[in-house]
């Protein structure tokens, strides 16, 4: 697992909102748990959100809906959003600095 792999989410109520997660943390660190964002199918325009391409499909990554889970529970990798690295920093700087 690295960091912005994306994974189907594991909870099947949740799949209707937000069918994908992404791996926020650094794969330098290997806890546990790890955190995820959910990668949602309407947009919430607050801010802290990015706007990512998954699978042909657009989606919001929704960085206020960080959370953790269990570190076997994301299983295999789709894809990645490395390609907006710099966006979802950015992103993350606002959430956490209000900037």
């Amino acid at each position: 697992m690295r960091q912005f792999d994306v994974f189907r989410t594991s909870s099947p109520d949740s799949r209707r909102f937000a069918p994908f997660v992404a791996m926020i943390q650094s794969h330098f660190i290997e806890p546990d748990v790890v955190v995820v964002a959910p990668l949602a199918t309407d947009k919430i325009a607050n801010g802290v959100d990015v706007g990512v391409d998954h699978g042909g499909s657009g989606f919001v990554l929704a960085l206020s809906g960080m959370g953790s889970v269990p570190r076997r529970s994301p299983g295999r990798t789709l894809g990645s959003l490395v390609d907006r690295e710099d966006d979802i920093r950015r992103a993350l700087d606002r959430l956490f600095s209000g900037f």
